[in-house]
């Protein structure tokens, strides 16, 4: 079965699969390129920009502002991403006005915190433990990541759910894997945050119309 998926958090219990499930052929890339595939999985965000289906709901809880939003600049993680668009969102319907400014890096985001040239950053868990409210609680959001899939969805809920134990079971190998297999560089304690922090898991996204219309109205936006 292809999947293809994105290189992010989303991707971690997939590649954490492929050792048991021999069948499973992972490709990396965006949903918006091969609509064919049994299941794509990204960035809710990017799912609604490349016009696919949320089926499933697979990474809650993995962006949030820190220390509060707050400008008169903002840290995002590149611009036009998902956190660059739910940012634009908060900001407006907080009715606040601020000078998004960006890093191609998610270390990066927390140096332009920490050495002053932001007041505030939209982090993930990779780069920092959080225990209070997450972005996509702020918007609205049933979750952070997910898939369209194409097809019955038992076989993608057991090689995700495969994914998760093998996570839970042994999560620093886990991570060494990962790194392993990313077509990105990324720092290994980086994919161990995620894999201990984030809650990974197979959720319905329930009514999403709502989610789906904010996001339309900001990806198009300069």
């Amino acid at each position: 079965m292809k999947i293809i998926t994105a290189p992010g958090p989303v991707s971690y219990p997939l590649i954490l699969a492929t050792g048991e499930h021999k069948d499973l052929d992972l490709a990396f890339g965006k949903g918006g390129e091969e609509h064919n595939a049994y299941a794509i999985t990204d960035s809710l965000t990017s799912l609604i920009r490349s016009g696919l289906r949320i089926d499933i709901v697979t990474v809650k809880k993995l962006m949030f502002v820190y220390p509060e939003l707050r400008g008169p600049r903002i840290a995002v993680w590149r611009r036009g991403s998902a956190a660059d668009v739910l940012t634009r969102a908060l900001l407006d319907r907080g009715g606040l006005r601020a000078e998004l400014i960006y890093a191609d890096d998610w270390p990066s985001v927390l140096n332009m915190l920490n050495t002053g040239n932001a007041q505030s950053a939209v982090l993930n868990l990779g780069i920092l433990e959080h225990d209070g409210e997450f972005l996509e609680d702020l918007v609205n959001a049933p979750g952070a990541c997910g898939a369209q899939i194409n097809g019955d969805p038992q076989y993608f809920i057991d090689v995700y759910n495969t994914g998760i134990r093998i996570a839970r079971e042994n999560p620093v190998d886990s991570a060494d894997y990962v790194v392993s297999k990313l077509p990105i560089k990324l720092p290994r304690d980086f994919v161990l945050n995620i894999l201990r922090r984030v809650d990974y898991g197979i959720y319905s996204p329930g009514d999403i119309s709502g989610f789906i219309r904010l996001v339309r109205s900001y990806v198009d936006k300069p």
